[in-house]
């Protein structure tokens, strides 16, 4: 029956776009956040790097990020490197690491 075969059509595109719903917009605002958090750093930061690395943003130059991890040490990391700002209580351990000269 010509009805039938449209009804079928019509739960076929209803499960794809209800997948692509729950699939597709949640990745799509994680990217976006995580855009809008990249491009907020700025020099006097705490953060985290993705291999674990502390320190305080010293400069941002494009997609690179300079970084204090310990008194006189510096190093350079891509801007996507950045995992998270440190929280206050990480951000306070921190100092005092640097105040010591490091760990």
């Amino acid at each position: 029956m010509p009805g039938q075969e449209w009804t079928s059509i019509l739960i076929i595109l209803a499960v794809w776009g209800l997948l692509l719903w729950v699939l597709l917009l949640p990745q799509q605002r994680q990217r976006r956040e995580r855009e809008k958090f990249l491009a907020s750093l700025k020099a006097g930061d705490e953060v985290a790097t993705t291999g674990g690395i502390c320190g305080r943003i010293l400069s941002v130059d494009g997609d690179l990020v300079t970084l204090r991890i310990a008194d006189g040490v510096t190093v350079k990391v891509l801007k996507s490197g950045i995992h998270r700002r440190l929280d206050k209580e990480e951000s306070n351990k921190l100092k005092a690491v640097l105040k010591k000269g490091g760990g």
